[in-house]
């Protein structure tokens, strides 16, 4: 049985919060649903959101994403991966979710999401 229930959200790190949104916006045409500051924007995306994550970068990524998997039972999880070696960190109270982040076997970081 899949403790994963779909996939949350996908976001890209960038370097300029106002460039990038405009770019997503502007350019592409998606639409903004939410942003905070510099911190964090997320468009509307065919019922997936994607979002950009604040200016933490000093240089953009060399492509790809990270995913985020919801999931009902946060902590069976861990368990799970655990008991199958998997590279994890600990689970974080994010405020409203529980999230956990995994990394697979090339360092790709995964983020698994519990409501709470």
């Amino acid at each position: 049985m899949s403790r994963i229930n779909g996939i949350d959200t996908v976001f890209y790190q960038v370097c300029n919060m106002d460039r990038a949104v405009q770019f997503y916006e502007g350019t592409l045409g998606l639409q903004l649903a939410r942003r905070e500051g510099n911190d964090w924007a997320e468009f509307e995306a065919g019922g997936v959101t994607f979002a950009l994550s604040g200016e933490l970068a000093v240089q953009p990524q060399g492509g790809g994403a990270t995913v985020v998997f919801t999931s009902d039972d946060l902590d069976g999880l861990k368990e799970h991966l655990a008991s199958k070696g998997a590279r994890m960190g600990g689970i974080q109270d994010m405020g409203g979710a529980r999230m956990l982040d995994v990394f697979d076997p090339d360092g790709n970081q995964i983020v698994v999401l519990a409501p709470t």
